[in-house]
Parts: C-alpha cells; structure tokens; sequence
C-alpha cells in the first residue's frame, strides 16, 4: 500500500510541476505584467513591479512566484523595452524564466492605441534532489525519480502579445510559450491568456471597473487541459480630478468560476503604490490550506523627457489609461 501511495504522490507532484509552469496572478498589475508582452502601463513614466504569489498556504510544498518587471517607454521612438523575471518554485522543482520585452505603441484615434509586444527569454528547470522524500518502502530511489520524471535544463522561450485602450476601454490578448521545447527533457505548454475592462469615471471622485480574464494552459499526454475565467468588479477613489487625476486606493472582488474567490486592495500615493489579494479556493483544497496571498509594489520613475505624444490626453472622456489634464 505504502509503494502505491508514493507512486501517486510522485505522478500528482509531476502534473503540479507542469501546470505550475504560468501562475496566474490575481493582481491586474501583475497579471498584465507577466502575461503580455505588449501592455505598457505608462507613457511618461518608467514602471518598476515586483509581485509575490504564496499559494496554498499551509501546504508542504506550496507553490511559491516571485516576479519582476522593469518597463522604460521611448516617447520619440514610441517603443517600450523592458524585462520579466519569474522564479517559480514548487515541491524539490523550481522554475527560472527571465525574458527581455519589447512593444511599440499605435495611436490611432484621440486617447486610443494598439499596442503590440514581443518577449524572448529562456525556460529552465532544476531540482533539489536533497528535498525529495522517497520513504523506505518505495519502489523508486532519488536518482531514478529525478532522471525520470523531473525535467530540467533550459530552452529558449518566446511570447507576443496585443493590448487597444480605447478611452475607457481596455482588453488583450497574449500567447506565451510558443516554442515546444524538448520532449525527452525540458518540455513548455502553451499558455493563451485575455483580459478585457471598461472604466466607468464620475465627474468627480470614484471609477468603477468591471473586469474580465481567461487562461488557458494547453496541456500533454502527461497533463490536463486548464481553463479558468475571471470576472471581478473594482472601485477606485480618485483625487486631484480637476487638475491630474490620480487613484489613491481601489477595492475589488473577482471570482474565478468553480474555483476561487479573490478579494484584493490596493494603495497608491504619487510614485508609490502597493496591493495585495487573499484568494479562497472552493475545491477539496479549502480543508488543509489558509488561501492563496499576494503581494505586489509598483515604483513610477518620471522620465526626463515630457514632451508632447499623439492624441496624448486629447478624449473629453474622464479616464483614459494614459490622460493628463
């Protein structure tokens, strides 16, 4: 009984792994960020993320994903260059997956743009053989598990992605992982990720945004197919309307169909600003973890050069993600 135990812990630890390969944030910041290479967050500012994603919580070898991304957008050039850094970490495996990102903003009507990116980088792999538990009756030892069922080793690795802000208006679509890898020891799943928003502004003081994302994780003969949509509502409170709008704080609340509840909270002041999610999951899970958290600061670096940029701030709409008064 004992022999069969570890060989299911062994294949469920396996399927983790794989499906682990593309977290899913619960922050719009992060989400953004990681998943599409062609979403440019500022045109006057430089933009610097950092995330945490603690899941399961409670769980021995809980999922854990720390990510950076550093974006700097030429005014001139209309062009954004910037990199992504993920290191995700499950169970004895961890993942590495740095990636330099370019994106070249269109606009096309006043405060409306296209904007489309392109990331490439590398996946690589690796275990901690010392973590791996097999138990004295098991029918593997350490070296025959981590040479059989642990990938590891790096593979180049590419994404592109669309973002259009219309006005109030804001959705894309990215595809990542588009190179396979190789099979016999390194392999990456395709992961297609969208969003869509609409930003309701008042003449005065709060915005409310609805919120729509979906992921995709195609999976192999050695995992599953993952789907999952996320609709969510978020209310910000804006100062300093009559002269440059800004949010001071949001509130929201998200639910990913069949699967988790997300509350999130976010703070900004000037350069400055901080968020955090608690997710709850509904399945099985809920009885031996404390929930999903994530925590994320965003750092705003103004750019020397301010000048004037197309249809820059030129709608009579209240929000648009790149207007100044």
């Amino acid at each position: 009984m004992k022999r069969v135990i570890s060989i299911i812990t062994f294949v469920f630890a396996t399927f983790l792994l794989q499906a682990q390969e593309s977290p899913f944030f619960s922050n719009k910041q992060l989400q953004y960020a990681y998943h599409n290479p062609g979403y440019i967050p500022e045109l006057q500012y430089s933009t610097i993320t950092l995330g945490g994603r603690f899941q399961w919580v409670g769980l021995d070898g809980m999922p854990i994903s720390t990510f950076l991304s550093a974006k700097y957008f030429f005014l001139g050039a209309h062009s954004q260059v910037g990199i992504n850094m993920l290191y995700d970490h499950i169970g004895y495996q961890s993942i590495f997956n740095p990636k330099v990102d370019y994106a070249f903003c269109v606009p096309f009507a006043p405060d409306s743009y296209i904007n489309f990116g392109l990331s490439v980088g590398m996946m690589c792999k690796s275990y901690d053989q010392d973590k791996i538990y097999m138990g004295k009756n098991s029918v593997l030892d350490k070296d025959m598990f981590a040479n059989k069922y642990l990938e590891h080793g790096c593979e180049p690795d590419i994404d592109v992605g669309i973002e259009f802000l219309v006005q109030n208006i804001e959705f894309g679509f990215a595809a990542n992982h588009l190179l396979k890898g190789k099979k016999d020891y390194l392999t990456m799943n395709r992961v297609f990720y969208g969003f869509a928003n609409c930003n309701f502004q008042s003449e005065e003081w709060w915005r409310l945004s609805p919120t729509y994302a979906f992921y995709y994780f195609r999976g192999d003969e050695a995992s599953k197919n993952i789907q999952k949509h996320e609709i969510g509502l978020d209310f910000y409170y804006v100062g300093d309307y009559d002269s440059r709008p800004r949010d001071y704080f949001y509130v929201g609340a998200a639910c990913r169909i069949y699967n988790e509840a997300v509350l999130r909270v976010g703070f900004s002041y000037q350069w400055f600003s901080i968020f955090y999610s608690y997710d709850y999951f509904f399945q099985d899970l809920k009885y031996d973890s404390y929930g999903s958290h994530e925590i994320g600061i965003e750092f705003r670096v103004g750019q020397k050069d301010r000048g004037c940029y197309a249809n820059y701030g030129m709608s009579k709409k209240r929000y648009t993600r790149y207007h100044r008064n």
